[in-house]
């Protein structure tokens, strides 16, 4: 059985997604033992229970001396970022953090340090291929048995919805002026939205808002539980969102949604357009017209979620790929021999 360490400053919801429950899987399976350890509680002697260690999105220089323990006890270093740091736009106070030069010094450590950096887009290899030619990309997972014994609530309206943070406001100036549109040609329309809630939409008559859901948990059975026909999901074309990794198309798969999503990757490299979702170049007409089209036609809406629903059960269920972080797992250590 392999023993594996994680070591990450705290626990965020990309975390739970991508190392706690694939990982949770491998144990279970008795594949792997493994530990969680944020850096603040991290002790020398828990290296002496690892054959690997796994680092999570690190980039507080504090975590320099305990990456090189960890090199300096030989055990070989998978480093994972799901986002490209160098790119988070300086509005946001994340992307002001990122740009402290102690920040970027820490992430090139990281980077240059680690025996394999895995990847959760495609898109970040010309970043990291800068500071090292192991790299490998793996997909995230959706974990389809949180939503077993949630039941959909009847629902006698049509709903369209979104669910993202506060700072994806933004991603919406290209599509107040369509969702007027449909409005007004639509009235029926119910408008729902989680965690944002955009300028001028926040005007319509036929809306509900609710806050952030901080629990990955009880975010997806919510989603589930709310019953939408339609998930939007407009991100601006920069190089920080083409960076992403494809977590709307994953959860509003799962939860049975039709989406319509930005035409850029990395939505754009997994949607089967027509068949799974939508994509929509990022102009006003474009969006009004997949709007329509979904609420329009029925049939292409149901093909879309069942198609969008087996798609996610046979690429990004945790067995899939938790088996993906086994084969990684086995991989370094041959390396190593």
């Amino acid at each position: 059985m392999i023993k594996i360490i994680c070591i990450v400053q705290t626990p965020v919801p990309s975390t739970e997604i991508s190392i706690i429950r694939p990982f949770s899987y491998l144990e279970k399976e008795q594949k792997i033992s493994w530990k969680l350890v944020k850096e603040n509680a991290f002790q020398a002697d828990i290296l002496d229970q690892a054959d690997i260690a796994v680092f999570h999105r690190n980039c507080h220089p504090n975590g320099r001396a305990i990456l090189e323990r960890v090199k300096n006890a030989q055990i070989p270093v998978i480093y994972e970022i799901d986002d490209n740091f160098f790119a988070i736009p300086e509005n946001l106070p994340v992307g002001r953090y990122m740009r402290n030069p102690s920040v970027i010094q820490t992430i090139e450590y990281y980077l240059h340090s680690a025996d394999i950096v895995k990847i959760g887009s495609p898109e970040l290899t010309p970043l990291v291929s800068q500071y090292n030619q192991n790299i490998i990309y793996q997909p995230y997972a959706v974990d389809l048995t949180i939503l077993d014994n949630i039941v959909p609530r009847s629902s006698t309206y049509f709903t369209i919805g979104y669910a993202g943070t506060i700072y994806h406001q933004h991603d919406f100036r290209f599509l107040n002026q369509s969702i007027q549109g449909i409005v007004k040609e639509f009235p029926q329309i119910h408008w729902d939205f989680i965690g944002c809630l955009p300028e001028d939409v926040n005007k319509l008559p036929n809306h509900t808002f609710t806050p952030f859901i901080p629990s990955y948990t009880d975010f997806l059975q919510n989603l589930y539980w709310r019953n939408w026909q339609i998930g939007l999901c407009p991100i601006m074309d920069l190089l920080h969102n083409r960076c992403k990794t494809d977590n709307k198309f994953r959860e509003y798969g799962a939860c049975i949604i039709a989406g319509i999503y930005s035409n850029i990757p990395p939505y754009s490299a997994n949607v089967q357009n027509g068949e799974t979702g939508l994509l929509v170049e990022n102009n006003e007409q474009a969006w009004y017209e997949a709007i329509k089209l979904l609420i329009t036609n029925d049939g292409l809406r149901n093909k879309i979620t069942a198609q969008a629903r087996k798609w996610v059960e046979e690429q990004r269920s945790i067995p899939e790929v938790a088996k993906l972080w086994m084969e990684l797992f086995l991989q370094v250590l041959k390396k190593r021999i």
